[in-house]
Parts: structure tokens; C-alpha cells; sequence
């Protein structure tokens, strides 16, 4: 079983970038991000294995230890050709959520979708369109370039879910920072 550990954000921020989506998928009829209802979100983890009892557990205990956070998109990218998205910068808050997720939920799982999603392999990014064909990917790049401007956006919740049809296991609000 895929596991993916995933960021989301408040709802302005979660608005836009489903607009987005929602957009790119009309006109290139690439949606399999609205067919699925996944939400918009940052991937910190991804996961093999079939542990569900353990990884929640290990993700109560990271959630409760964790405060909301900016993370500010600045930039457009494309793992050519498949997939456009909004690009984070990175910062201390996602680096060291990736980082903890990771070495925490690997006692209990295998490293999943090719380690991509390790720390110093991991390109953070929130996915506004995915399996596209390069004349969907010039078309959605077209569309999200026209409605794009950097934003900063505050990481609220952190999830797990089971991927592949995607299945939301349990969301935690993240506590305010003090």
C-alpha cells in the first residue's frame, strides 16, 4: 500500500490553487487531481507498507509536536511532461517537517515513489495538474502562468493518506504558534 504524508493550507491559499486545478482540467481535460477530490496540498513523505495502526500513531505524536507556518509559492515548475505545479520556496519549517516525517514513519514503512520525497532528493511542490501530454502541459502552463502571482500561504493541517486512489486517513490542525 502507498502512503503520503501531505501539508495543507488555509483557505484563501486552498481556493486559489483549486481554481487552478479546477481551470487546467477544463481545457486540457487532464483531471485526475478533481476525479480523485484531492486536495490542494504539499507532499512531505511518501511510503510503502502496511502498517496503518503504527504510522498514525507515529503521526499523533509528530502533529502534536507541530504550529502552523508561512510557506510562500514564488514560482511556476514542470517535471516535463507530465506534470505542472506551484513551486514553495523552501524554508526551515518544510525542510525539517520532511526531514522529521521521514525518519520518524521509516521505522515503520519503506521508502516509497523511488525516494523521491527524501530529504535533499525532495522538490516541494503543490500539484496543479498531473499525467498531462506535452500539448496539455503547453496549455495548462499557459493558464496557470496567466493566473499566477506569488502568495504565501499558512500551512494549517498536516495528513496522512493512503495514495493510489487517494484516501484522506486522518488530518491534524496544526496548533498556533505562540
Amino acid at each position: 500500500m502507498y502512503y503520503a504524508v501531505t501539508l495543507e493550507f488555509d483557505k484563501e491559499s486552498e481556493n486559489k490553487m483549486q481554481e487552478m486545478i479546477d481551470e487546467v482540467a477544463r481545457v486540457t481535460g487532464c483531471d485526475r487531481m478533481k476525479q480523485e477530490n484531492v486536495p490542494p496540498h504539499v507532499t512531505v513523505c511518501c511510503l510503502e507498507g502496511d502498517n496503518d495502526e503504527a504510522l498514525l500513531s507515529e503521526m499523533e505524536e509528530i502533529a502534536a509536536s507541530m504550529c502552523k507556518s508561512p510557506v510562500r509559492f514564488a514560482n511556476i515548475g514542470v517535471f516535463n511532461p507530465l506534470v505542472i505545479y506551484l513551486g514553495p520556496i523552501m524554508n526551515d519549517f518544510l525542510l525539517n517537517t520532511c526531514r522529521t516525517v521521514n525518519e520518524r514513519l521509516l521505522q515503520y514503512a519503506e521508502v516509497g515513489n523511488k525516494g523521491n520525497y527524501l530529504p535533499n532528493r525532495w522538490v516541494p511542490h503543490a500539484g496543479i495538474a498531473v499525467k498531462l501530454t506535452p500539448e496539455a502541459l503547453k496549455e495548462a502552463f499557459s493558464i496557470v502562468q496567466e493566473k499566477f502571482r506569488p502568495f504565501e500561504a499558512m500551512a494549517e493541517r498536516i495528513v496522512l493518506v493512503k495514495a493510489e486512489p487517494y484516501e484522506e486517513m486522518r488530518a491534524w490542525e496544526l496548533k498556533e504558534q505562540v
